[in-house]
């Protein structure tokens, strides 16, 4: 026969057991389902008017997305995504910050800049109802864009497709400032000017379209997205 002391255990134990359970429960249907991977991709773009390589994408500070490499100067318009590439299913989607680490030829340094993004919350909403139509693939997966601007800026787009044309298929979700670190960089000394890397993009596009070379539009896809603080979205650089 159980002693009151036992039963009183039970008791507490049952009781303990069901909270935790009802908890939980709650706690899942406040959050609801959760964007990951399989609602989008990673792109960067160089627009900064000079070659750059990116070496490190740190997400959340703890995942790395897969969008390094160099990006030299390009004719193309200012809000593509050219070197795009694709996370596993089960990565889960951004929510605070996005660090970079890229050398510019320009500074002949290498930059770093921690990006704090928009509220979670509407991240993972805009994933799972983008504002933009499946495609004709039916697929919804956006594309989070690094946009290296002018002046060492940067801006973190999302956007519809890799290459959207039109300002209503990409916006603006944050955007931050780099700066030099102070440290010797020599892995890229053997690099050469104009075969490696260009500094001027804007005279090598007048040069390309000189000798008979297409140049495309350089619109600028700049507007913030809807609601974003001190009417960041009427704003241009």
């Amino acid at each position: 026969m159980d002693s009151p002391k036992h039963k009183f255990s039970l008791l507490i134990f049952s009781f303990v057991l069901i909270m935790t359970v009802i908890l939980s429960v709650s706690a899942c249907s406040e959050l609801g389902p959760k964007a990951d991977g399989s609602h989008f991709n990673f792109g960067a773009g160089n627009r900064s008017e000079t070659s750059i390589i990116l070496e490190k994408v740190v997400v959340d500070g703890h995942w790395y997305a897969p969008s390094t490499g160099t990006y030299g100067c390009s004719g193309g318009n200012h809000a593509l995504g050219t070197g795009s590439v694709s996370v596993s299913k089960s990565t889960p989607a951004p929510q605070e910050t996005i660090e970079l680490q890229w050398y510019s030829w320009k500074e002949k340094a290498r930059m770093k800049v921690k990006i704090e993004l928009p509220d979670k919350k509407m991240i993972n909403q805009l994933l799972l109802n983008p504002p933009w139509p499946k495609n004709k693939y039916g697929i919804d997966k956006s594309y989070f864009i690094i946009d290296f601007r002018p002046n060492h800026k940067v801006w973190i787009k999302l956007a519809d497709t890799a290459h959207p044309d039109s300002q209503e298929q990409v916006m603006i979700l944050a955007e931050g400032q780099g700066y030099k670190i102070n440290e010797e960089v020599t892995r890229y000394r053997h690099f050469k000017e104009g075969k490696d890397y260009e500094l001027d993009c804007v005279s090598y596009r007048k040069e390309t379209e000189r000798l008979g070379g297409y140049s495309a539009s350089l619109e600028v896809y700049d507007r913030w997205y809807s609601g974003a603080p001190q009417n960041k979205e009427l704003e241009n650089e």
